[in-house]
């Protein structure tokens, strides 16, 4: 583990891809508030969620990569996040993604999910990785066949059953 960590950020045509920050905390703690955050380990209250921002950054430090947070280039409002997730209960790295209610419709993690799924495989080692999406989660599945994921299998993460969707490798889809 590395107390010096530099998280890149990656800007897109419509989005900065950055560092978790203490200014997203109301933004995320609204999400986690609603029935919405249930695919993303939700409903969490205002210390449940300050637990994740501090674990985004964490995860960063350990593994040399992460989760980042997008900021809408046009307003500047914080939209959500995407990036490589690997933790205890994970079978390899994942990318996973979340929109916030006033991002979504608006192809944003499309843009930001090809700009991480990028960088991690140029710069990180992670080629060819991983989503694990809920069964019920029809937008998140939409997304992964739009980026050209496959279905790999059904699974189980953290005790909840889910689906395994493999990302192609740089420079196979």
């Amino acid at each position: 583990m590395s107390t010096n960590f530099v998280i890149p950020s990656i800007e897109t045509e419509r989005l900065i891809l950055r560092a978790p920050s203490a200014e997203d905390l109301p933004a995320m703690a609204a999400f986690f508030a609603t029935e919405r955050s249930h695919y993303v380990g939700g409903p969490k209250d205002e210390f449940g969620t300050w637990q994740s921002l501090a674990a985004r950054l964490g995860h960063w430090a350990m593994n040399g990569y992460g989760l980042w947070h997008l900021t809408e280039k046009a307003t500047g409002d914080f939209a959500g996040w995407v990036g490589m997730i690997f933790a205890p209960g994970w079978h390899e790295p994942e990318m996973g993604w979340t929109l916030l209610e006033h991002a979504e419709g608006k192809g944003f993690a499309h843009e930001a999910a090809l700009a991480a799924r990028d960088h991690a495989a140029r710069h990180q080692g992670l080629d060819g990785v991983i989503s694990y999406i809920a069964h019920a989660n029809d937008r998140s599945r939409a997304l992964a066949e739009k980026l050209g994921a496959t279905f790999e299998r059904d699974d189980e993460l953290l005790g909840k059953s889910c689906q395994v969707w493999r990302h192609p490798k740089a420079g196979e889809s």
